[in-house]
């Protein structure tokens, strides 16, 4: 404290000033952070992980990204490891912070870089789409209302993101994370499966009774989720990271080896429509590539298959896949597809024949507020969409949709500098929208990077315009 004051006592009164405010700032941050500290762990662990991560990208925007992407695939394991610690706790603020995090770096980008009107609007329209939905959520029920406005809008703000990026830079930290990090998340999922289950993974599942967690095998095996919270948002995240695969790496056998342990961890969550969406999404790349990934995505795809088909007398898992992919000729007989196509045949009239729809809050996570829900785990992102806010704002949200497909495309085809990660955000974007109809893509981390790279595709079309003339 002693030499704190001597240095404001010599220091200009340029650097005395910056000091009084990082005092200010620092004690008022104290303050708060004590007061979390009183309230659980949890708020106190999530204010100073959205204070760092905002101090990060104020350093260096690369690493305010990146610990904003850690964040989003550690939260859960955080929120593991604190509950096994303190014990669960109701509505526990880590799922928050990820959210709060992401709006305020989207602040942050705002101040420093200047967004063009068509890419405003076209994120405006589908924050307007989401927001038609509150005063009937507010109606039903105001926390869940409030805390499903924020997580929708914070994925959506994703966009700035993006644009900031890619007018800034032209390298990729969504990539460059998904690459570095899923294999390791993937090593983890696979630990799950076949070594004894973590004391904070079983009281986790003791704790949420997740129905849909097992494998249907005698066993008592269950589905891989790694550090996530399903095995359906670790399928689609091991799905996208093994999109970024398609690029040209330096280091060949790392890429390899990446890419077996994502796709081994992938097979053990047993998400089915994640792999078709994925194998669309391939042949979508090579399209917009006029072919010059076909190699590369034929070869590998024909390499799963063999495998899989050698190690299914001999391993339940290559096994199990098979069974799966078998099942899709099988519809009538598989439990889970009549489930999701009877919760939407009943509820879709009901959500088209809503127009000002059922309430935001009223489908998917953020039910737990208010209670039960006829959408508590949507099987549809479209019809969840839909029934929360109506007609008018699903027609909002796809007219967004629809703006940034149309401008991937573009920039995919255009053989222009950073053809290669163009090609990626339009595999990416094919991929996130053919899943949408097996699950709620737009919240969470899936919806972050829908419009992250929505921001991408729009920043590298604009560049593409002929420029007015003076």
């Amino acid at each position: 404290m002693a030499e704190l004051i001597w240095r404001l006592r010599t220091a200009p009164r340029a650097y005395r000033s910056d000091l009084i405010w990082v005092l200010l700032v620092g004690g008022l941050a104290a303050l708060i952070l004590g007061w979390a500290m009183t309230l659980s762990i949890q708020s106190a662990c999530a204010f100073a992980l959205v204070v760092t991560i905002v101090a990060l990208y104020q350093h260096d925007e690369r690493w305010g990204l990146t610990g904003l992407l850690t964040l989003w695939l550690m939260a859960p394991f955080v929120r593991r490891i604190l509950a096994l610690m303190s014990g669960p706790i109701e509505n526990d603020p880590l799922s928050l912070a990820p959210f709060l995090a992401t709006g305020a770096l989207a602040g942050l980008a705002l101040v420093k870089v200047h967004v063009p009107t068509k890419i405003r609007v076209v994120l405006l329209l589908a924050a307007g789409g989401f927001a038609l939905g509150l005063p009937i959520g507010f109606f039903h029920g105001p926390r869940s209302a409030l805390y499903a406005f924020i997580a929708y809008t914070a994925a959506v703000s994703a966009g700035v993101l993006g644009y900031r990026e890619a007018v800034s830079s032209t390298d990729s930290v969504l990539r460059r994370v998904l690459v570095i990090g899923m294999p390791l998340i993937a090593a983890y999922a696979i630990a799950q499966r076949y070594l004894p289950m973590s004391p904070w993974d079983q009281k986790w599942l003791d704790v949420t009774d997740f129905s849909s967690i097992g494998t249907g095998r005698d066993d008592h095996s269950v589905r891989v989720f790694g550090s996530l919270n399903s095995p359906g948002t670790l399928g689609t995240l091991l799905s996208l990271a093994l999109l970024c695969y398609l690029g040209k790496f330096q280091h060949r056998v790392l890429a390899i080896l990446g890419a077996t342990l994502i796709t081994v961890a992938l097979s053990l969550t047993y998400v089915r429509a994640a792999w078709w969406a994925l194998i669309l999404a391939a042949l979508a790349h090579v399209f917009a590539s006029r072919g010059d990934s076909a190699r590369l995505v034929l070869g590998a795809t024909a390499v799963v298959v063999a495998a899989s088909f050698a190690l299914s007398p001999v391993s339940g898992a290559a096994r199990d896949v098979v069974n799966r992919f078998e099942s899709i000729t099988k519809l009538g007989g598989d439990r889970s597809a009549t489930d999701r196509s009877t919760s939407f045949s009943q509820l879709a009239p009901e959500a088209a024949g809503t127009p000002q729809g059922h309430g935001l809050g009223t489908a998917g996570e953020s039910t737990k507020l208010t209670g039960a829900s006829e959408l508590r785990t949507p099987d549809n992102g479209y019809l969840s969409l839909m029934y929360q806010v109506g007609p008018l704002g699903f027609l909002l949200v796809v007219a967004a949709l629809a703006t940034v497909l149309n401008a991937a495309w573009k920039v995919a085809r255009a053989r222009g500098p950073g053809y290669e990660i163009c090609l990626l955000w339009f595999a990416m974007l094919v991929f996130i929208l053919l899943l949408l109809p097996s699950g709620d893509a737009f919240y969470g981390l899936s919806g972050v990077i829908l419009w992250y790279i929505g921001g991408q595709a729009l920043a590298h079309e604009f560049r593409l315009r002929p420029a007015a003339p003076s």
